[in-house]
């Protein structure tokens, strides 16, 4: 499903850790509000406000929180392609 403003998405800290359960799970959900330019290495951007954060398995507060990860597709500088970020 392709990913757009309004969608409900959950994004991964790690893009070797998909755990939704348990020690390894690392993620926040939220609400796509805008697809931007990163300002300072040009690569596009999901803006994400922030609704839940999952570390080690535990739900924690972190207030409000809007991230930037890059577009599901974007190159790394490691050689492999971005793809941390899901419709839930």
């Amino acid at each position: 499903m392709e990913i757009s403003v309004g969608s409900q998405v959950r994004s991964f800290d790690f893009h070797y850790m998909r755990d939704l359960e348990g020690d390894r799970a690392c993620y926040m959900e939220g609400e796509v509000t805008d697809i931007v330019e990163h300002p300072h290495y040009g690569y596009k951007c999901y803006e994400i406000q922030v609704s839940r954060v999952v570390v080690g398995g535990k739900e924690e507060n972190e207030g409000h929180l809007t991230i930037y990860p890059p577009v599901n597709g974007t190159p790394t500088t490691m050689g492999r392609t971005t793809d941390g970020v899901e419709v839930i």
